[in-house]
């Protein structure tokens, strides 16, 4: 539905067919559409949000979120936009802040709303993530997506922030949150050397995982969230450690790693093709 102070919900998705439902009963009441992108699920996640009346529109993952979030909100009516993940739930208090924000006029054009983050059976407390500000309520026609990673809201207009908060069950578990860190250094390692040229920096390798410990753990009171707090501080470090060998990887082993293998394989490896032209020679 297209009104003035109408409200788009923008959701992308793959395979979240566990925690969709959540967020789409928490939107499904009070906003005027949701839209779904969703990157070609193979569990029941199309159906899903089909049953609480979103549009879904399918896309392959680009590799880029912000990409992946310019299409979704191509496809929204409104200008105001709510932008969610599948594993973000909208709370009363946010719900009914929002549409008292809108019934009095919008002071801003985007705005900043705080999330609290649960992480394996946990509400986390530290600096970093209580609150953790995220530019998701906005009027599309001011502003964009940008940055493949740990993307952003770009807005032209002013920006203000809110107070009640959605729920995000996003981290998952310790295991999880491995994966996730081994996929986000592969991702951070190819756009440093693409878009920034980057070279290995041995310096660099020890000072940035310490760096950012130091960071999670101390500057921004992580030891409050106890072993879950020690945990993420010290993946977080690795994220940075395992950034810097694939750089190393990227620039120097894949160069040479098949001129190696091939001269190696030639002097030493049985292969009959190999063995005869020799006897030839």
């Amino acid at each position: 539905m297209i009104s003035k102070n109408g409200i788009s919900v923008v959701v992308i998705t793959y395979n979240e067919e566990k925690k969709i439902e959540r967020c789409l009963r928490s939107l499904s009441s009070w906003t005027d559409e949701i839209v779904v992108v969703d990157s070609f699920s193979t569990d029941r996640t199309v159906d899903l949000c089909r049953k609480y009346g979103a549009r879904v529109y399918q896309h392959a993952w680009p590799n880029d979120y912000s990409l992946q979030r310019n299409r979704a909100i191509s496809y929204a009516q409104n200008d105001w936009v709510l932008s969610l993940d599948a594993d973000e739930v909208v709370t009363k208090s946010l719900r009914d802040e929002i549409l008292a924000l809108l019934a009095n006029g919008p002071e801003a054009d985007a705005y900043g709303i705080p999330r609290q983050e649960f992480f394996s059976g946990r509400w986390l407390a530290s600096d970093h993530f209580s609150p953790q500000y995220k530019v998701i309520f906005y009027r599309k026609s001011l502003g964009t997506w940008e940055y493949a990673l740990h993307e952003r809201f770009i807005t032209r207009g002013t920006t203000k922030y809110l107070n009640s908060p959605i729920l995000h069950d996003g981290i998952g578990d310790f295991q999880i949150f491995i994966h996730k860190i081994n996929a986000a250094s592969s991702l951070e390692a190819e756009r440093d050397v693409k878009n920034d040229h980057k070279k290995f920096n041995m310096i660099r390798l020890f000072s940035k995982p310490v760096e950012r410990f130091y960071g999670r753990f101390i500057r921004h009171h992580g030891y409050k969230d106890g072993i879950h707090g020690l945990f993420l501080a010290c993946a977080v470090a690795l994220t940075y450690f395992l950034r810097e060998f694939k750089i190393y990887e990227m620039n120097y082993v894949a160069k040479k790693q098949n001129e190696e293998w091939n001269k190696r394989y030639r002097e030493m490896a049985v292969d009959s093709d190999i063995d005869r032209d020799s006897m030839q020679n």
